[in-house]
This record gives structure tokens, sequence and C-alpha cells, in this order.
């Protein structure tokens, strides 16, 4: 209706519209000339009825008369005053009024052959605009299944072309994956589960959706809001997208992979700070189906056998692991192959010792050393540093001969690791080590073996010449040497921290 009353025939006639502005909404989807007050006879629906009122008596209903126009959907009612019909009927305004039906009142004579056209053009150039954009879209579409894209390039350019936030859940009412190309409110994906069921049970309101499904598969649900549009029209674009979607999850075939890739997504958010908003990536987690809020969480990571099935021994994990915990797992093959992620346990439900009592017997196949954990924490902005204290620990191998291990209790080995690529912490090995690194090959491994085993317990050399397989007298020899080489006191605690510090990063530096 908006577009009408900016038609230069229209303009013409003076008009004056008596109407809200939700019912100026009002698709037209054709024009016709009505004048009798029968419009049962005439009418389809969808149609902008033009009339000069001629043949209106003093008998006409118009209650009954605009009541029949919005049963039937009618877009609006054009009046041409003249003659017979010098001014709008009030009663004619009341009943538009009461139904929300747009009037129109045309002060000056026009030609209703020129709005009709005029019209009637647009109509046609949207019409031709709608296939020639469902056939782009169509295209588009069509394209990324043979191509063969994953499920992330589908539903981002699904929001990309409807400009708002799209989402792909599961028959669970899980979030699976997401795109927006519009910001995200911090609330958007709070009680997802109970908010998405209730909505599929009460017919969608406020949203558009289209089931995602193919050869008798049903994946789940793509969803958008009721605001989205398209020149092909948004359901076009969804049930397109949906298609696509439901090509690529069912060419993986397993169902479990879905959320193990969902899992590795948002994992990569967390661990690379890609959203900055800590209560909307919670609500993601928790909207995906894996809980965050109000629990214990422990970064973990376990180094993979170089033959291992990335998704087989996750879901192994996942089916080993006690019934108390819930694993989110994702992977990394850099620098070495590597399950990672967090377990997530309702506070109190888990035994004080229970790191130590995990068993992983079923599924040591498919690792290569411990179970690498993190500090448990209990709130989810700390949890990220929980899961680097993991990493970290998985790829020094710190205490390889153990079952599990706690990265924690290596804070200066984790530090060191982090800070590895500092320049300041590149240069300090050649600095505090440089008079050991100047030795003969034989005599400079000799030397480093001592200085690990004393830094390792400097506190206890009987226990450090122990573990270097040293007598003790021969062992503080060596360390006299190390002293008059390094010229600084052994049982200084700066002197040691520095030394510690050193010697980690070089021998990070060398096993990299």
């Amino acid at each position: 209706m908006e577009k009408l009353l900016q038609l230069p025939a229209v303009l013409a006639g003076n008009p004056q519209v008596f109407a809200d502005q939700s019912s100026l909404n009002r698709h037209i989807g054709w024009v016709h000339v009505l004048e009798n007050s029968d419009p049962r006879t005439y009418l389809r629906g969808q149609e902008l009825v033009l009339t000069t009122g001629i043949g209106w008596g003093p008998e006409t209903c118009f209650e009954k008369y605009v009541a029949e126009l919005v049963e039937l959907e009618s877009a609006g009612l054009l009046l041409e005053l003249g003659n017979h019909c010098p001014a709008v009927p009030a009663a004619l305004i009341q009943s538009c009024k009461e139904h929300c039906f747009p009037l129109v009142a045309l002060h000056e004579p026009v030609a209703f052959v020129e709005i009709t056209e005029a019209l009637h053009q647009l109509l046609f150039s949207s019409q031709t605009r709608r296939i020639e954009a469902g056939g782009e879209v169509t295209a588009h579409f069509t394209a990324l299944m043979q191509l063969g894209a994953p499920a992330e390039t589908i539903l981002r350019d699904c929001a990309r072309l409807l400009n708002a936030t799209v989402v792909l859940e599961d028959s669970g009412y899980n979030v699976l994956r997401h795109a927006s190309a519009v910001p995200v409110p911090a609330d958007f994906f709070e009680h997802w589960q109970d908010r998405s069921r209730s909505l599929h049970v009460t017919g969608n309101a406020g949203r558009q959706v289209i089931p995602v499904q193919i050869h008798g598969r049903h994946f789940g649900s793509l969803i958008a809001p009721d605001t989205a549009t398209h020149p092909a029209g948004s359901l076009h674009v969804l049930t397109m997208a949906g298609i696509a979607l439901g090509t690529e999850l069912l060419r993986k075939q397993e169902p479990a992979s879905l959320a193990f890739d969902t899992a590795c997504e948002l994992l990569d958010d967390l661990m690379l700070r890609k959203d900055a908003d800590s209560d909307l990536l919670a609500g993601k987690f928790e909207a995906s189906g894996f809980p965050v809020r109000h629990r214990q969480l422990r970064g973990f990571a376990i180094p993979l056998d170089s033959c291992a099935d990335l998704r087989a021994a996750a879901r192994q994990i996942e089916r080993t692991i006690g019934k108390d915990l819930r694993p989110v797992i994702g992977a990394r093959n850099a620098p070495a192959s590597k399950l990672f992620g967090f377990f997530s346990a309702i506070p109190g439900k888990l035994p004080p010792d229970w790191p130590q009592t995990l068993h992983l017997d079923e599924v040591a196949g498919y690792f290569d050393g411990p179970l690498y954990l993190g500090a448990a924490v209990n709130d989810f902005g700390l949890l990220a540093d929980s899961i680097r204290q993991a990493i970290g620990g998985c790829e020094l191998s710190l205490a390889a001969n153990q079952p599990v291990v706690l990265a924690e209790e290596y804070p200066l080995a984790l530090l060191a690791h982090e800070l590895r690529h500092e320049p300041a912490m590149q240069r300090l090995p050649q600095q505090v080590l440089a008079p050991i690194l100047a030795l003969d090959p034989a005599r400079r491994t000799e030397c480093l073996r001592v200085l690990k085993a004393y830094l390792a317990s400097p506190t206890n050399r009987s226990q450090a010449a122990t573990r270097c397989q040293l007598s003790r007298s021969v062992f503080y020899q060596r360390l006299g040497l190390l002293e008059s080489l390094l010229d600084m006191d052994l049982n200084d605690a700066q002197s040691l921290t520095v030394l510690s510090l050193g010697l980690a990063v070089y021998q990070q530096n060398v096993s990299a």
C-alpha cells in the first residue's frame, strides 16, 4: 500500500489516507474496479479495490461491506470523490478504522486505467525480480552442494542472504550451528531448548522454521526470525539452505559427528576469544547441550596415537567416562594430534580425588600419553585458562609415565611454554645458560642433565643425585662445576627461578 501512495497517478488525485501505519503493510496482488457493494462475487483476495461509489446508495451497509473486504483479504479501498460521492461517508470511515482496513480518498479526478497500469507494471516487475532472485538462490546453494561445502559455509551464506541470524538445531532442540549477519544479543541463546520446544508446539510465532531432512532422515530444523527478508522470499532461501544442509549432514552419515563438530567450533571460539561476550558464549555452549553454568569445569588434553581416528577416540571417551562427568571434546592436529576440551560436573557429585579415579584403560589404544588436567574452576570465564594448562602439559609431555597428570602442578613449565615465543623469553637460555651451551656436546648434555635433576629437587640433593644416577659425592662435584661455570649460587631462590625458566625454554626450543 505504501508504494501505491507514491505513484504519480495517485498523487495527482490529492489522496487523503484513513489508516494507521500497520494497515498500510498489506500486500497488493492485483487491482480491481468494483462499483457495487457486493465484493464476494468479484474478488479472490489481495485486490486493491478502486471505486467512485456510483453503486452505493443510502441503504448501503458499510459495516457489512468492509467486513467482507477484510474477510476476502483485500489489500485496501481507493475511493475517487465526485458527483456520485462528494464526501467520504462517515460510516465507511468508522468501519475501516474498526477493521484496521486502509482507505484512501482521492479529492481530484484521475484515470483509473493509469493507476491500474502503473500498479500492474510494478507487480509484474516485482514478480520477475522474485523469480530471478529465486533462480540465483537455487543456483547458489546447488553449487555449494556440488562442492561439498561444510555446514558452516552453508549457514553463513544463508545468514548473509537474509541479513539475519540463522540457527540449525537438532531434533532435541540443541543448537548444532549458527551464523549471523547482524549483532547477536547476549541473551539470544538463553534457555534455548525450552523456548524452542515450546515455540515448535505453539506454531513458531515470531520465527520462520523449515525442517532439515533428506531421504527420509530428519536432522532437525533451520530457523530464522520472521523479520528476515529476501527478494526471492525468505522461506525459499531457508528451504534451499535446508536442502544443502541435509545433503551435507547425510554425507557425514554419523549423527554423533554433528555434536563433535559443534564442540570443536565452540572450543575454538573459547580458546581464540572470537566472542568477547562471555555470557553470549556461555549461552552458546548451553544451547548446544553442553552445560557450563553452575558447574565444576576442568580443562583436559590427551595426546593421540598418530593413526587414531579423532571422532572414534572422542566417542570412546564419552562412552567410558563416568556418568557424573559431561565431556566436551574437540581436537587439534598441531604441533601433534590431540583431543582437548573440558569436563563438566555438578558441584558435589564427584569425590575430591576424582581425577585419579578416571578409568581410561578401555580407550588406551587410541592415545599416546596420559590424560592432562587443568585446574578445577567454577567460573566459565576461567575455563579457557584451565584448558590452556592442560594443552600446555600435553605439548610438554609432562610426567609422561603417569596415567593422569595435574598440569597445574607444573606452573613454571607452563609459564615458559606460554611465553615461549616472546623475544625476551627466547633470549633467556642464551643469557643464563651460555657457559653450559658453549661446551662440547657430551659435556653440555651431562651438565644440563645434572642441572635438570637438581632444579627438580633443589631442597633434596640426595634425591636429585638418585634421579641423576650419580653418587652423592660425584653429584656435589658436578654442582660445584655448575656454580663455577654459571657464576651463580645454586642455593639462591632467584637464581633457581631464572635457571628453571631458562632451562624450560631451552628444552622446549630443542624439542620443537
